[in-house]
C-alpha cells in the first residue's frame, strides 16, 4: 500500500522541506479532524497534542491545531512530552485522538506527526490510508485561519507519569545506583523523578534540551554518551531513550549495551516466569536477528515476525491477544500497560526482571547468541520498487539460493530518511562479510 505522506511512523521529514512543513500540518489537522468527526459523530472532535523538545515543535503545533480547529475541533496541547504519555492519555480520556509532533530519533533539523486513534493506539492499516488520503484532499490555511489551542501542559502529562510510578513497587529500587541518557528529549526532568520516585540512585546525561540539541551524540543511538558516565562511577544498570521517549536501551553492570533482541526476549522469559505471557509468544519484526528465534525456542518460546515499524508489533499484538513484542532498535511494547511502544516504562519492566529474578541484566540477557550480521544504510537519490533494480534483485536472489535455511537478508527502503537499508544473516562473519559486500555493488550500480 503505497502512501504519499505517511511514512513507517506518521509524517516524518526535514522541517520546513517538501516532505514536512506548517501547510502540511495545518491540512494534517483539517484532514483529521474531518474523518474523526465522521467515525465518532461528532461536531466538535478534542486532539491532544504533545511534542518533543524541538524549537520546530511549536509552529508545527499552530499549523495543526489552526488545520483541526477550522473544521470545528480543538487541540488540548500537553506541552513538552513524551510519545507514549499522548498514546495513555488519549487512551484515558474524553479526545478522539492525538498527535505527538516529533521525529523521534532523528537529528533536531526533523521533525514530525504521529498520531493516535481514540483507544491510544496507532492508526490501522485502513485508517492510515484514509488519512492519507485526506491530507492530499486538504485546503491550505487561509490568511487569519486560527486553531483553538488549550493549553494544560503539567496535569495531562502528570497523570500519564503517576501511571507509570504506581505500576511498581515504591521502593522496587531501593539501594540499586542507575545511569540514564534523556536525548536532550522528552524525558528530560521525566524519567530521573521517577527512577528517583521508586528508591534509586541516579545520575543522569541529555537532560539539558535548548531546543536544538535532541539527540546531539546522547541517547539512543549514541551509546559512547552513557559509556562516558559509567566512566565516573558503578552502575548496576542503564537505559538511553531516543528524543521523544518510545525507545530505549538497556545497558549491564559492565556498562556493555544490551542487544534490542536480548532486551525484549528477556522481558518475554520474565514473563514466562511468573504466567503472564500469552501463548508463550513474543512479536517482533524482520529486522530481529534469527539467534532470538533459536535462544526462544530453547526455552518455550515461539517467536511472531511482521514488517518493520512498532506500529506492525503493536497490530499483531491486538488482533492475536499478544502481551510482549518489540524492535531491535528499541521499540519495546508491553501490553498489559499500552499498545505502543514506552521507553520509560519498559525500562522500568527491565530493572524490575533484574530485582525480582536478583541477577544482574548481563546474566539475563545471555541466554541470547547473535547470528553474525552485517548492516549498511546507504543514501540514494530515489526510490524505485527494489523489484525494478535488476543487479540487486538478480545478487538477493542468488544469496537466498546460496543461505537456504541457514541466513536470511533483508532490504529495504528508509520509511524516514533517504536510505536503502540492507541486513544479512549468515552461519559465519565470513559469509555475511561477503553477501552484504556484493548488496552494496549492486546498489551503486541501480542507485549510485
Amino acid at each position: 500500500m503505497a502512501l504519499k505522506y505517511f511514512g513507517t511512523d506518521g509524517i516524518r521529514g526535514e522541517y520546513g522541506g517538501s516532505d514536512l512543513n506548517d501547510e502540511i500540518a495545518y491540512r494534517a489537522g483539517a484532514a483529521l479532524a474531518k474523518l474523526v468527526k465522521d467515525h465518532h459523530e461528532t461536531d466538535t472532535p478534542v486532539l491532544i497534542a504533545g511534542r518533543d523538545t524541538r524549537a520546530s515543535g511549536v509552529k508545527l503545533l499552530a499549523a495543526l491545531a489552526a488545520g483541526f480547529g477550522s473544521e470545528g475541533g480543538r487541540v488540548e496541547s500537553i506541552g513538552v512530552a513524551p510519545t507514549p504519555a499522548i498514546a495513555k492519555v488519549v487512551a484515558l480520556g474524553d479526545a478522539v485522538a492525538g498527535c505527538a509532533i516529533t521525529a523521534s530519533h532523528n537529528p533536531c533539523s526533523d521533525n514530525g506527526l504521529k498520531f493516535f486513534c481514540k483507544d491510544g493506539r496507532k492508526p490501522s492499516e485502513s485508517f492510515e490510508k484514509e488519512l492519507d488520503d485526506a491530507v492530499g484532499k486538504a485546503v491550505a490555511a487561509q490568511p487569519g485561519s486560527n486553531g483553538q489551542v488549550d493549553v494544560s501542559e503539567s496535569e495531562k502529562a502528570t497523570q500519564y507519569i503517576g501511571l507509570v510510578r504506581r505500576s511498581f513497587p515504591a521502593d522496587l529500587l531501593a539501594g540499586k545506583r542507575i545511569a540514564l541518557d534523556c536525548a536532550n528529549g522528552a524525558l528530560s526532568g521525566v524519567a530521573t523523578d521517577v527512577f528517583r520516585a521508586l528508591g534509586a540512585e541516579v545520575d543522569s546525561v541529555g537532560c539539558d534540551p535548548d531546543g536544538s540539541n535532541i539527540n546531539d551524540g546522547v541517547g539512543s543511538e549514541y551509546p559512547q554518551s552513557l559509556k562516558a558516565l559509567y566512566e565516573t562511577g558503578r552502575y548496576d544498570m542503564g537505559f538511553a531513550f531516543d528524543g521523544d521517549g518510545d525507545r530505549v536501551i538497556a545497558f549491564d553492570q559492565r556498562g556493555q549495551k544490551i542487544a534490542g533482541e536480548a532486551t525484549i526476549g528477556l522481558l518475554a522469559l520474565h514473563a514466562k516466569e511468573k504466567g503472564e505471557l500469552a501463548a508463550n509468544t513474543l512479536v517482533t519484526t524482520a529486522q530481529s536477528n534469527l539467534g532470538l528465534d533459536a535462544a526462544l525456542a530453547e526455552r518455550g518460546v515461539s517467536v511472531r515476525r511482521v514488517d518493520i515499524g512498532d506500529k506492525f508489533v503493536s497490530r499483531l499484538m491486538v488482533a492475536e491477544g499478544f502481551f510482549v513484542g518489540g524492535e531491535e532498535s528499541g521499540h519495546v511494547i508491553v501490553g498489559s500497560f499500552s499498545m505502543t511502544g514506552d521507553g520509560l516504562y519498559a525500562a522500568l519492566k527491565i530493572a524490575e526482571a533484574s530485582v525480582e529474578s536478583n541477577r544482574t541484566l548481563e546474566d539475563l540477557a545471555s541466554f541470547y547468541k547473535a547470528f553474525p550480521q552485517e548492516k549498511r544504510a546507504i543514501r540514494v537519490a530515489s526510490k524505485p520498487p527494489i523489484e525494478e533494480c535488476p543487479n540487486v534483485t538478480e545478487v538477493a536472489a542468488q544469496l537466498e539460493s546460496e543461505f537456504g535455511d541457514e541466513g536470511r537478508l533483508l532490504i529495504r527502503y528508509s520509511g524516514t530518511e533517504p536510505k536503502i537499508r540492507l541486513l544479512v544473516e549468515a552461519k559465519t562473519a565470513a559469509l555475511a562479510a561477503d553477501a552484504i559486500e556484493r548488496l552494496e555493488k549492486a546498489v551503486s550500480k541501480d542507485l549510485g
